[in-house]
């Protein structure tokens, strides 16, 4: 049974859900099949489509989240992202990072839901990359999903970044739980050991840009990856709408020559890398 609170989410969505039918249609009206993967993607999530294989894998993903919705247990953890929209810190503020004493409980509450956590799944799904690599990991539940999208796909795998050793430490145990042993952990900040986790996967198919959540951080990492990316790579950035920085972030990302395509769901953003294809307009469709 979905908890209350997951029930007055679909229901607030409902009005999304019918002007989104709408744009997935337009979507599709261009016959490009990329396009047609992404808004298959948004359909099935929508819909709650899923097959006995993948509801069988987003069960065990969301019974682990409940296990660690419930986990009080206290962690110190190293935060080197912007930390809240009211702050406005220094790159080099962010470098250092600030020592926190949190819980799990509360880690865990700070991930991606159900939902957004479908809509990366299904990206996978329909796209299939061969090399994924993911910027905050945190407890592994958005990796948890993506990796299972991979293997239902029997392909790829994906690597994942966290900064704060303590979560590395824990999403590892938690991936190794759910016997997804297509995935690495990869502790650092970003700053000190991106470029050796790029330069070992490349060409790299799918990244999901999470975790650090100020402006000039993110142009910095989607810079970083373009160089590695694959021709028909699709990547994905979380939180776009945080603070008027990650939206000015997103703009400026989506008017780069290397872009082809995008589509704003408002909470994310999704890309696509695609020498094939002629620019186009980006989608905008709010879902919430």
């Amino acid at each position: 049974m979905q908890p209350l609170k997951s029930i007055a989410k679909s229901f607030l969505r409902m009005p999304a859900k019918f002007q989104a039918k709408k744009k997935l249609q337009q979507l599709r009206s261009f016959n490009v099949p990329a396009m047609d993967k992404i808004a298959n993607a948004i359909d099935d999530v929508l819909n709650d489509n899923l097959s006995s294989e993948e509801k069988v894998w987003v069960d065990q993903i969301e019974e682990l989240r409940s296990v660690l919705s419930a986990n009080l247990t206290e962690i110190t953890v190293t935060d080197y992202g912007a930390r809240s929209p009211k702050f406005n810190l220094t790159k080099e503020e962010m470098y250092e990072g600030v020592v926190k004493t949190t819980n799990v409980s509360s880690v865990c509450r700070a991930n991606n839901n159900r939902f957004w956590s479908l809509i990366l799944f299904k990206i996978i799904r329909k796209f299939k990359p061969t090399t994924s690599i993911e910027l905050g990991t945190s407890l592994g539940i958005s990796a948890a999903y993506q990796a299972a999208g991979h293997k239902i796909n029997d392909k790829g795998n994906i690597t994942t970044k966290e900064g704060a050793a303590s979560l590395a430490s824990l999403s590892e145990k938690n991936l190794q739980k759910l016997g997804l042993d297509n995935t690495k952990v990869v502790c650092g900040s970003f700053q000190d050991n991106l470029e050796a986790v790029l330069n070992e996967n490349k060409p790299i198919d799918y990244a999901f840009i999470d975790g650090h959540h100020d402006e000039k951080a993110t142009i910095a990492y989607f810079e970083s990856f373009v160089p590695s990316l694959s021709n028909k790579a699709i990547i994905v950035f979380d939180d776009i709408s945080w603070t008027k920085g990650m939206r000015q972030a997103w703009d400026r990302i989506i008017e780069n020559e290397n872009i082809k395509f995008s589509v704003d769901l408002r909470k994310i953003g999704i890309c696509l890398m695609d020498s094939d294809m002629v620019k186009m307009r980006g989608f905008r469709i709010p879902l919430i």
